[in-house]
């Protein structure tokens, strides 16, 4: 069966080309202050993110305003320099809207022949972001985890897009960044699964699952021309 729509993944996926935000932040925060372990970052940085979650601000909040309420939390939690904090947000913001820019215009050389969709495990401000750097005139659909009340890798969040777009599983497919949510929860309701890894080296628990492996977003064309 051809495929006939695209999904995607936001946070590093459509904005960081397969680099998580929690990796870009420690990658940043470690050229700083080297001696900070990873279990400690990862600690301060889930504290950070629930205390976002559970204060209801998230919908509202732009994705620079996103990255400044996490990366503060963070930072306050290690006692660290809070100008370093504002550069690692210049910084994250700056990569993040060059990616985006870069993907808006490949989604805009797709958009007359395939439905386009983002599904996100977010804060309930997915449609916000997407209008803030102008891919919404692109999508069909965007399905905020926050906003459904189910999250990735679970059935019902592509269950949603899907029925959102009148397509069925197996003529659409899912690009994500990360295996256990985007590969694992697409096949696991009969999608096409492309795995965004960039340059990094990821653990692959179970390649067969795996439809096509990608260094870049725009190498997806390739596999869309063979499969079509």
């Amino acid at each position: 069966m051809n495929i006939r729509a695209l999904l995607f993944d936001f946070g590093g996926t459509l904005d960081g080309n397969g680099v998580h935000w929690r990796d870009r932040t420690y990658r940043f925060l470690q050229q700083a202050y080297p001696a900070i372990d990873r279990d400690t970052f990862d600690r301060v940085d889930r504290a950070a993110v629930d205390r976002l979650i559970n204060s209801g601000n998230g919908p509202q909040l732009s994705l620079r305003e996103t990255m400044d309420v996490i990366a503060t939390g963070i930072y306050e939690s290690l006692g660290l320099d809070p100008d370093v904090k504002d550069r690692y947000v210049d910084f994250f913001c700056e990569g993040a809207k060059e990616c985006l820019d870069r993907n808006r215009q490949w989604l805009a050389t797709l958009r007359d022949r395939y439905r386009l969709g983002v599904i996100s495990n977010n804060f309930g401000n997915t449609r916000g972001w997407c209008d803030e750097y102008n891919l919404s005139p692109l999508l069909d659909i965007v399905v905020d985890s926050t906003v459904v009340g189910v999250s990735k890798p679970e059935a019902g969040i592509f269950h949603a897009a899907l029925t959102g777009i009148s397509a069925v599983p197996e003529e659409a497919i899912y690009v994500g960044d990360t295996y256990s949510d985007d590969v694992v929860g697409a096949k696991g309701v009969g999608m096409w699964a492309a795995w965004l890894v960039g340059e990094e080296d990821k653990e692959c628990p179970d390649a067969s699952i795996v439809d096509v492996q990608l260094t870049t977003l725009q190498e997806l064309n390739g596999f869309l021309e063979f499969e079509n």
